[in-house]
């Protein structure tokens, strides 16, 4: 999720939980909105109606600060990655971890024109990389997308010593070689 969409969420889901607090402030209080929310009288009147109300509100608003902590921990969990030594610890950026996955990816020597990586975290600490490729055409891509997995994989638990628990490839493209036209 890139940081836009995380921000997105985050503002929506502060807006989402300050609505349901005013709304429950009208259930609990009716002269307070009762300009506002005169629509909203009506279930606030009715006994059986009052409780659903009370009920959706409180939904809302525990899932609104279950996704405004689940946001503020997704990116958190992608920015770094902890790795503990004796002297103290080591962060190491999702940037450098999709750096090291490329640099992998392309001196694997596997006929790849162009590379991305994303990285993902998993469960115990290890991470998953996903690497999208063009490749140029004169490729064997299965065998030569498993040589790219497990140079990527271990390159990036010999450097930084992060466990590597999947890595994908996905072959976006495939593009012609260009004869090169040597000078005399």
């Amino acid at each position: 999720m890139n940081g836009l969409m995380r921000f997105l969420l985050f503002v929506y889901s502060v807006f989402l939980a300050l609505l349901s607090i005013i709304l429950l402030f009208a259930v609990i209080d009716d002269g307070i909105f009762a300009d506002l929310l005169s629509p909203l009288s009506s279930i606030v009147t009715n006994p059986v109606t009052r409780y659903v109300y009370v009920i959706v509100l409180i939904v809302v608003l525990i899932s609104c600060i279950l996704g405004i902590f689940g946001v503020i921990s997704i990116g958190r969990a992608y920015r770094t990655k902890l790795r503990k030594t004796d002297i103290g610890s080591v962060d190491i950026g999702a940037d450098a971890l999709e750096s090291i996955a490329k640099n992998s990816a392309m001196s694997a020597q596997a006929g790849i024109k162009t590379v991305k990586a994303r990285v993902t975290s998993a469960k115990n600490g290890s991470i998953n990389v996903g690497i999208n490729a063009v490749l140029y055409s004169n490729v064997e891509i299965p065998s030569s997308m498993s040589k790219v997995q497990e140079r990527v994989k271990k390159d990036i638990e010999r450097y930084t010593g992060i466990i590597v628990e999947e890595v994908k490839v996905r072959v976006t493209r495939v593009e012609p070689t260009a004869a090169r036209v040597e000078g005399r």
